[in-house]
């Protein structure tokens, strides 16, 4: 038995007489058949990771690996970790929700609400606080990556003076589009409530690059406001199941392996190839050889082709991130 096994792999991958110097697999036939298949599973791939990714079971994944990368990108600035903050988890909670049911997407509301509103009903009394906005992502690597493109957000990642963090991505429509929408605020809490209220960010020297979210409306009675924003029923994060844990390593680990499997079969194949042109040099078949060298190059640029970066290849992040520091006029 393993002798017959033998001889049609043989037959299939080295040229010799047994198959006239034409290893099976480089027949047009089964080259068109294997190509078929190997589109066909990338076309999978994309399916998997369009639509889980979409889900709001990566959601609240995702939050988790945002705040390990904010982490990582302070470390690496020799900046020290920030600590997990409730009440800023349960303000960029908020933000989100009011985003997505009043469709807009900026610090700004329509109607005028500021992103330090959030912090305040929250009931999170700072000295410093930044917010960062993004929509239309499904990874949260390339997010992170966005943010830290644009160098107002990057301040608010790396800004030395903020202590405590809270993430929330929510799924939703913003002007009937389905999207997924992010809010990552940062602070830095108060020993005492301030006696001013947050300067604006157009009296303080900046970047004219680092755009920063106007703060007169903050003045504006938070009793006031709060009529004007609907009040959430979310009341605690939820935590990711270990189902849901799995699902998400699995498709972010799927696409490297298949990109290797994929280099693989190209290589197998440009392999069995250079045999067959020169094991018997008089022997050629130009439409097989032909027939090889697209393969070869569909299966390469099919592997070459990444998931990730095209799903994410439009992420919305605003032009500027917000920030406001009330530090130097706390006496």
């Amino acid at each position: 038995m393993k002798d017959n096994i033998y001889k049609k792999m043989h037959k299939v991958f080295i040229p010799s007489e047994k198959n006239n110097y034409l290893p099976h697999i480089l027949k047009p036939k089964n080259l068109f058949i294997l190509a078929v298949i190997l589109v066909a599973v990338k076309f999978l791939l994309f399916s998997w990771f369009f639509y889980f990714p979409k889900t709001s079971d990566f959601a609240v994944v995702t939050t988790e690996r945002l705040i390990e990368l904010a982490q990582q990108e302070r470390i690496a600035n020799n900046l020290s970790e920030l600590k997990i903050n409730d009440k800023l988890t349960q303000a960029a909670l908020e933000k989100a929700q009011d985003m997505l049911k009043n469709n807009y997407f900026a610090h700004t509301s329509p109607s005028g609400i500021t992103p330090w509103y959030w912090f305040e009903k929250a009931g999170y009394n700072y000295v410093a606080a930044g917010e960062n906005l993004a929509k239309d992502f499904t990874d949260s690597d390339y997010l992170n990556t966005a943010w830290m493109n644009s160098p107002s957000h990057r301040a608010n990642i790396l800004n030395e003076k903020y202590t405590e963090i809270g993430i929330a991505v929510l799924e939703g429509e913003i002007n009937g589009r389905k999207t997924i929408v992010a809010v990552q605020l940062f602070g830095k809490p108060a020993a005492k409530k301030p006696v001013v209220t947050p300067v604006s960010a157009e009296t303080t020297p900046a970047p004219s690059n680092v755009g920063i979210a106007p703060q007169s409306q903050t003045n504006q009675p938070a009793q006031e406001l709060a009529q004007q924003v609907p009040q959430n029923t979310f009341q605690e994060t939820v935590k990711p199941s270990a189902n849901q844990v799995v699902l998400n390593e699995v498709t972010q680990k799927t696409e490297p392996i298949a990109k290797k499997i994929y280099f693989i079969i190209a290589a197998g194949i440009s392999l069995v190839l250079l045999l067959t042109v020169f094991i018997n040099i008089r022997v050629q078949y130009p439409g097989a050889i032909l027939g090889s060298i697209i393969f070869i190059l569909l299966v390469a640029g099919i592997a070459l082709f990444n998931v990730h970066a095209f799903l994410n290849r439009n992420i919305d992040v605003p032009m500027d991130g917000a920030m406001v520091d009330n530090t130097l006029q706390i006496k």
